[in-house]
Parts: C-alpha cells; structure tokens; sequence
C-alpha cells in the first residue's frame, strides 16, 4: 500500500488485480508508477487541513476586464458569454509529467513575490465587480451535459448547429441574441482546447523523456476542437476538458462525468477490436481521468460516475466498461468519484456479485441505486420513457436526466426535529397550550412543517424567476437539451426538464421522538409536555435514567416495529404531499430524503430531543434509523425504510449500512450482503449504500491518523477520507450499528 497505509483485512489486497466475467485475464490494479505518482500528488492535497481552498486569482482578473467591457447597452446573454469565455482563454493551466488527461487549471494564492502589488490589483478588481448585479442564487452547480450529442457532432458540430439556427432565427431579435452569446461560449471553450493542445506541444520540447505522449496529447486536443473525438482517449480528454470549462468557466463545478458506460462505450469497443487500446490501457486512462477529478476539489463534496442500468427501450447495458468503470476506483483510491450501480431486475448476476466483491475492499463502492423505482419517479414528473432510464445521481443521490434538466437539489435541506422541537418550547413558554391528545400534538408539527416549506417554495420560487433575468448560462446552454432547438437559455426554459428538489432531514429523530411523547406524555402521563420541554432545555441534565428508558425501553423506527414503522411512512407520506403541492418555477415541488454533511451540521444547531439525542449530536445519517439504534440486524433496518414508497423522492434517499472490515471474505458472508441489498431494492428501496470497516479500525484511525491518509467512509449519500471529517463526524460513523451476517 502507498503513502505508509496500514492494510486492514477489508483494504488488502488492492493490487492483486480483479477477474473480469467472461474474461480470461485478470484486470490489473496496480498502477503504473508516474500514473501513481499522480495518485499521491492527489492525496497530498487532500491532506490540506480543513479550510484549505483552490484559488486562480487570473478567474477573478478577468471577470473585471469582461465586466469593464460592459456598455449600458448590452445584452445580459452577451456578457454572460464574454464572461465565459474571457476565463477560458485567460484561466492558467499546469501540465505534469505522467498526465495522460489534461487541462486542469493551474491554483495559486496570489504570488509571494509579487503579494503586495497583486493583492492590490484584486482589491482593486473586488470594487469593481461589486457594480455587478448580484447572482440571484439557486443551483447552478449540480449539472450534467448531454456527452452523447458532444461525442457525436463534436465542437465543431455544436458552433455550426449555433450559425444554422442563427439563420434561421432572422426575425427574432432575442433568439438572435442567445444564439451570439452562444457561439462567443462556445469559440471560448474551443479556445481553450487549442490553448491545452498548444501548452502540450511546449511540454514535448521540455520533457524528453515523455515528449512521444506529450506529441499525442496536442494532436488529440487539436483534432477534438472541432472534430468528434474518433478513440475512446479522445473522447475522455474531450470530456475533461468539457468538465473543466464548465466548472471554471461558467461556475457548474460538481458536473460530473456520469454514465460513462454509456457514453464511451462505442470508442472503448471500437478500439479494443481494432487493437489500438488493451483493457489495461483503458483503466489507465480511466484512472488518470479520476485522479485529475481529485486535482479540481477538495474532499467534503462528491463528484458521480453511475454505471449500468438499462438504454431507452429497457435493455440493460452492461458492458466491459462497466467493470472497467468500477474497477478503476479500486486502482485510485482516492475519494472522488463515487461511483454508484444502477440496479434493475435483468441485471447480470456476475455484475452483482463483482459489486459486492468490491465492497469487500473496504472502499464503500459502489452504491446501489433502483431503476425500477427512479425510472417510474421520473415517468410520473413527465420524463419519457426513452429518457427515464438516462438519469444520473447529481453528485450524491439527487436525481436528473442526463443531457437535457435544469434541476435545482438540497433546495434546501429541512430539519425536521427542530419542527417539533418548536411546537413543544410555544407550550413550555405559555404561547400555545398544552395539545389534549397526541393527534393534535402531530397535528401542530405538520402545520409547523408544511408553513416551513411552502415559503420555502415560494422564496425559490422567486428566484427561479429572477434567474431568468440575472442568471443565464449560454455554454451550458450549448450542452443541454433542447435549449439551441427553442432558441432559450438553460435559466430561461431551454432545457427539456425543470425542477426544484428538496432534502429532508433526521426522519428518525423525528419518527423516534414522536414515538417518546406518545409513551411518556400521553399514554403513561410519566410527565407533561411543557416538563419534557425543561428536561430537554437541560440536555437530560439529571435525568439519565429517563433518557436511558427512552432509549433501551421504546419502539425504535429501524428494527422492522410497526408503531414507529407506521408513523414513519405516515410521516414521510406527508412531507411528499406538503412538498408537492407547491410549484417552484415551472414544475411542482419536488422531494428528498437525503442529508450530505448536513445531518451533522443541522444537528449542531439543535438542542436535544425526545428520543433520548444528546444535544448538538448529528441526526440520523439517512432514511434508515437513527445511529446505534437498530438493534435487529440489518434485514430489519431494510424492511422498516421501505415501508412507505420511496417512488416520489427524485430528491433522494440513503439508506445507510455498515458492517465489520472482517467480512465478506466468503463465498457465504457475499451471498448473504447481496440478499439483504436485494432485498432492499426489491421492496421499492431506492439507494443503499455499505462501509465495511469495523469499529476498531475507525479508532485506529483516529489515533493514528498518518497511517490511514486513504481511509474512506461512506457519510450520508457521499464518501470522505475518515481522518478529515471533523470530530463529531468521526464519532457520528463510528456510532452506527455495525451489523453482522
């Protein structure tokens, strides 16, 4: 293992190579040694402390000269593009020996040589960027392109379809004017191609030992300017690159490289058969493509790759390249990306034992995600059938069609605890009286809850409307359905699907809490809610035994009881109702049950709850039950959260699992992860994803934190490296109930 990583049972064995179904050789994961050397350049990054940040002062100097450029009387479109395009041909680059994909941006802090002169220049360019009309807000991050129809007509292609539809549009001064700022994007990011491809060629001259790459590298980067990519290397540097503009230049960072067994599948194809790639070569390009991920972000986000699944007329689409896709995560270990299965009932039998072998290795990849449930979700938010099976986990578990949404996630995230927690300190303070029975008491959460997202709703969906005037992004545009066929920009309804999708938080806590009140306050009268409310305030100060009773005597949601079960899918029932009957743009509201960090930080700012929650701990890490709680085994665990349908939430659910780093070694301890994964999945369950890491490594770590720089979790919906988590996160994974088989 590199960088001095101590081997633990379930992270061993990394570089033996892995078999491939229906192939004679075994896929090697042992990297060459400059593609390595990148590999550790990635996690010595990633080892910055908390705080750390990617900086390219030259982003900031030219948004000033764009915005300086800026006449009265210009289009809002128009400077958006410059703007665009203005970043990318002035946006530095760094290129390294050992790259085989290029064109990540070259960060900086302003140069301590020259600090004082350029810290002024940026002051000086903060004034005049503050006479810029304010981004009105949203999502403008969580974005996917449409890579087939990039791969297919290339740049080139893209910049003629923009002049013909220009043409076309004579009479219709706005169409004209989005079509202008399109092609000022689009010249903008072919620009930046050249400038990579040029940078290249300089590279060739200085590095002898690589010059022969360097050589390669230019001429791919010349020809996918403006010609479809023709080899699989072509199309992953093409996607990079496209990756990188986004990102950069137009500030859709955690775009992501998605389906890419999908999309890169002709080439891989292609030229394995012409003999102009081996097996070995491609998870090497892979790899460098997932280690140049690692270069742009720093860890505490998530960037997706979603594998398998099935095409538009419902065949699944395994392939070599999804094993290749899923391998390659092994081969990098590093955090990004996640990559995540998409499961359906005709999917091979070997690719679901390949899975679970994998989750073996203790990197917590990949996720499963349910094509029968998502498919239908999107079929009933008016998504085709042809596009339903196209969609793609935004970075987390957030769903969106691949190529052709304008989706907004985590808008926002809801504490659902703080709800309660609300209604009873109105009580205690002699705002409201004391509810007569539980119903009402339920009652008085739910209007607290359904006046919290409606004007939620109702600010986003001021936004959404403001986005339409102050946001616009034409090179999005360029690269998202049908926004060049309508002649309307991706914030201006371009785009051929448009939503909002919320998150709600700590469903457990809520479930578990409500459950508490029923017991305690209305069933035994042991006290009254107003008291319960002081008892909290204190933070159960002196009253342990109470606590302890709350905990180890009372129905916990989680362990397949049907009192919480119950209230848990009456509950969650109502929260997709509360969220769909609201409209945010031009499509209704939609739902979410999946947390990110927010769980710990939303818990944070919470004081302790009836279910025995100590304050400022973390809420429940998903839709499953609360840490340390489900105390029946993980089938139980599965079968309480897919007791209410999870078919509405396109706003995403996880359901989180972790089991000791010693299992899986059997034939036996695989079959039996993969039945209660299918089991989930079967029951409507629709994304579950496994840590299989033990206790005692996570302690480990934590004392020794040098030893297992590359140690990742998975957190709620994301993966990170456990050493950089922050404390209370640490203690949060390491609560979880580590279930046997």
């Amino acid at each position: 293992m590199s960088s001095g990583i101590v081997a633990s049972p379930a992270r061993a064995g990394v570089a033996e190579g892995l078999p491939l179904p229906g192939v004679e050789e075994s896929l090697p994961l042992q990297l060459p040694p400059e593609i390595d050397g990148l590999r550790e350049k990635a996690l010595a990054l990633h080892q910055r402390k908390a705080g750390g940040r990617l900086s390219i002062p030259e982003v900031i100097l030219s948004d000033a000269r764009a915005w300086r450029a800026h006449g009265p009387d210009e289009d809002w479109l128009i400077w958006r593009a410059r703007r665009c395009a203005e970043r990318l041909r002035s946006m530095p680059l760094e290129l390294e020996p050992g790259e085989r994909v290029v064109g990540k941006p070259r960060f900086r802090d302003p140069s301590p040589c020259q600090l004082e002169e350029e810290q002024a220049q940026l002051e000086e360019v903060q004034r005049v960027l503050a006479g810029v009309p304010p981004f009105p807000g949203g999502d403008p991050g969580h974005f996917h392109p449409d890579y087939e129809k990039l791969f297919r007509v290339g740049l080139g292609g893209i910049r003629v379809e923009i002049e013909t539809r220009r043409r076309e549009a004579s009479s219709d001064p706005a169409r004209r004017t989005f079509y202008d700022a399109c092609q000022i994007a689009v010249e903008g990011l072919i620009a930046y191609v050249l400038r990579v491809g040029e940078a290249c060629a300089e590279m060739a001259v200085r590095d002898e030992p690589g010059r022969a790459r360097w050589l390669e590298l230019a001429a791919i980067c010349r020809r996918v300017a403006t010609e479809p990519p023709a080899t699989f290397h072509e199309a992953i540097q093409l996607m990079f690159m496209a990756l990188i503009a986004l990102w950069f230049g137009e500030d859709h960072g955690l775009t992501s490289p998605g389906r890419m067994d999908q999309t890169l599948r002709t080439f891989y194809e292609a030229d394995l058969a012409a003999g102009r790639l081996s097996r070995r070569e491609a998870i090497e390009i892979i790899s460098c493509l997932y280690i140049q991920l690692n270069r742009i972000l720093l860890p505490g986000s998530a960037i997706s790759v979603l594998v398998g699944g099935r095409d538009g007329q419902g065949r699944d689409v395994t392939n070599e390249l999804t094993y290749l896709c899923l391998a390659a995560r092994l081969a990098t270990k590093l955090v990004y990306p996640t990559v995540g299965l998409v499961w359906h009932e005709g999917i091979p039998s070997e690719l679901m034992d390949f899975a679970v072998q994998m989750l073996g290795y203790g990197r917590g990849d990949p996720a499963f995600f349910n094509d029968e449930v998502i498919s239908a979700g999107l079929r009933d938010h008016g998504v085709s059938s042809a596009d339903s099976h196209n969609y793609v986990n935004s970075t987390c578990v957030e769903i969106k069609v691949v190529g052709r949404s304008h989706v907004w996630v985590t808008a926002p995230y809801y504490n659902l605890p703080l709800g309660l927690l609300e209604v009873m300190e109105d009580v205690a303070r002699g705002a409201a009286p004391e509810p007569a029975t539980f119903a009402e008491l339920d009652a008085r959460v739910r209007d607290n809850l359904r006046s919290r997202i409606r004007e939620a709703a109702q600010r986003l969906d001021r936004v959404w409307w403001d986005r339409a005037e102050r946001g616009c992004f034409p090179l999005a545009s360029c690269l998202i359905l049908d926004c060049l066929a309508r002649g309307l920009d991706f914030d201006r309804g371009g785009a051929r699907y448009n939503w909002v999708e919320n998150s709600f938080v700590g469903l457990a806590n809520l479930v578990d809490s409500l459950v508490a009140i029923r017991h305690l306050v209305y069933e035994k009268r042991a006290l009254s809610l107003a008291r319960f409310c002081e008892v909290l305030r204190s933070d159960f100060a002196g009253q342990e035994v109470l606590r302890q009773r709350i905990l180890n005597t009372l129905p916990k949601y989680g362990n397949d009881q049907d009192e919480p079960d119950d209230l848990a899918r009456a509950w969650a029932e109502f929260l997709i109702e509360a969220t769909e009957t609201n409209t945010v743009g031009p499509h209704r509201y939609v739902p979410g049950f999946f947390c990110w960090v927010m769980h710990e930080r939303l818990g944070a700012q919470t004081g302790a709850t009836p279910d025995g929650r100590r304050a400022c701990w973390p809420l429940a890490d998903g839709a499953g039950g609360a840490q340390g709680r489900e105390k029946a085994g993980p089938t139980a665990s599965v079968l309480s959260t897919t007791k209410w349908s999870h078919r509405p939430v396109l706003g995403g659910l996880v359901q989180n699992l972790k089991f000791s780093g010693n299992l899986l070694r059997t034939e036996q301890d695989r079959h039996a992860l993969r039945s209660i994964v299918e089991t989930y999945l079967r029951r409507g369950g629709f994304e579950i994803q496994v840590n299989v890491v033990s206790r005692e490594t996570l302690l480990l770590a934590r004392a020794h934190p040098e030893q297992y720089q590359d140690l990742l979790v998975r957190v709620a919906g994301y993966s990170d490296y456990f050493v950089k988590l922050g404390d209370r996160m640490q203690e949060e994974i390491i609560a979880r109930t580590e279930h046997a088989l």
